[in-house]
């Protein structure tokens, strides 16, 4: 929670569990259970603004503390019972008065970090992190040992005090995919970190060129994929070579801020198809009008080049639709879920709207759209829009088949459980 934690007030760490609550829930009826709640901060002013990250045994989370000069890797093995925090507004301190156990390490003693999600190498048990130094960082013994910072040559140099994103790691090329504030992409070979390449996705110096999201990797099809706001053209989706980083497709989705005006944009979604042969599948992202900043919706195809070897996107989007007329709202980013269960099998598309949802002056929502791009968007009223959406399986159980995300203004702090069919 990006929030500095308060011991015996607000938790900036908290767990819930009798999800299945509710009106005829299989767990019965009432609201969920918290599970544990922990004031996390260590250093004045500390919290977690980018994801946390599961342990495979689910019993240690971590994540990055970030305060204003500097960023702290925490590893928590979380506990239950008296003394563990009753609620998210009476939190514990993890090993004061509770079992829970927390280390610590200062990474970057004089850089925060705003967007770099810690990327788990589960089986090498390292964590990969950035912060905005513009450097990458190598923390091994992450779940298994003790957590340490790698030395020479880590940390890699990506861009000098240029924000980066979240790192993605493909374990066949051991290539680390990164971008960063200017609109560059990077790879970093783990193995030889001597080894980095970058590819210009938005054209650096060009207004609001930044890359937002963590790049989007195809191991399989040897490809990855991201998204700038402006390439001093447009908007564009960009797929590029997974072990030279050459660009192998750019795809236009919009003005987005190349007309003076920031936009940010954020990552999108393959549809199930794509997983079984990318010829049959899209990807499905939001860009803007081609002449104005209200969101779009963009779908590509894909066909396999013979000489390339693989599969690449088609220039020509073969579906766009205006979401709102509003130039006030934004996109958030994509996430997308199958279930076999809804009306025979459904491809569910998540994302959310900031504001101007139904209309001007309207609130943010979440939305939900189907692979059949005729089919109406679903929409629910959340202030702001939703941040990252975590889904909770297929079952056909009462009150299973969510979806569950907070909102993006900080204000809202509030926790939401809403059904994938229907958005109930």
């Amino acid at each position: 929670m990006d929030v500095a934690g308060v011991t015996g007030g607000q938790g900036n760490l908290v767990a819930f569990n009798n999800l299945y609550r509710g009106p005829g829930g299989f767990c019965g009826t009432g609201a969920p259970t918290t599970y544990f709640s922990y004031n996390t901060t260590t250093v004045a002013g500390g919290s977690i603004d980018t994801s946390p990250v599961i342990s495979i045994d689910g019993k240690k989370i971590a994540f990055v503390e970030s305060t204003a000069t500097s960023s702290i890797f925490h590893v928590l093995k979380w506990a239950t019972g008296p003394g563990n925090g009753t609620s998210p507004v009476v939190s514990a301190t993890p090993g004061v008065g509770n079992t829970a156990t927390m280390t610590s390490l200062t990474y970057a003693p004089a850089n925060t970090n705003t967007r770099s999600s810690p990327w788990i190498d589960y089986e090498q048990d390292v964590a990969y992190v950035g912060a905005d130094n513009g450097r990458l960082y190598k923390i091994t013994g992450v779940f298994r040992g003790t957590p340490t910072l790698a030395g020479a040559p880590w940390p890699v140099l990506i861009n000098n005090n240029r924000l980066l994103t979240g790192p993605v790691l493909d374990q066949l090329t051991r290539n680390i995919f990164v971008g960063d504030a200017r609109g560059i992409l990077w790879s970093v070979n783990a193995n030889t970190p001597a080894t980095v390449r970058s590819l210009n996705i938005g054209l650096p110096g060009a207004t609001n060129a930044t890359i937002f999201d963590p790049p989007i990797v195809d191991v399989d099809n040897g490809t990855v994929f991201a998204i700038s706001s402006n390439d001093g053209t447009s908007a564009v989706v960009v797929q590029a070579d997974t072990g030279t980083l050459a660009q192998l497709r750019r795809g236009r989705i919009g003005q987005g801020s190349s007309g003076g005006f920031t936009a940010d944009l954020y990552g999108g979604a393959f549809t199930h198809d794509y997983f079984n042969n990318p010829a049959t599948g899209s990807l499905f992202l939001c860009g803007t009008g081609a002449a104005d900043v209200t969101p779009w919706q963009y779908s590509f195809g894909f066909t396999f080049d013979g000489t390339l070897g693989t599969f690449v996107m088609d220039t020509t989007p073969t579906f766009s639709e205006q979401l709102s007329i509003s130039t006030a709202s934004r996109c958030t980013g994509w996430t997308e879920f199958l279930n076999p269960f809804v009306n025979g099998g459904t491809d569910f598309f998540f994302f959310g709207l900031t504001v101007d949802c139904t209309g001007v002056g309207t609130p943010g929502c979440v939305a939900a759209r189907t692979n059949d791009d005729l089919d109406p968007l679903i929409t629910a009223d959340i202030t702001g829009g939703p941040r990252g959406i975590v889904i909770d399986n297929d079952s056909t159980a009462p009150q299973a088949s969510s979806i569950y995300f907070s909102g993006v203004v900080s204000s809202n702090n509030t926790a939401y459980k809403l059904t994938q069919d229907g958005l109930r």
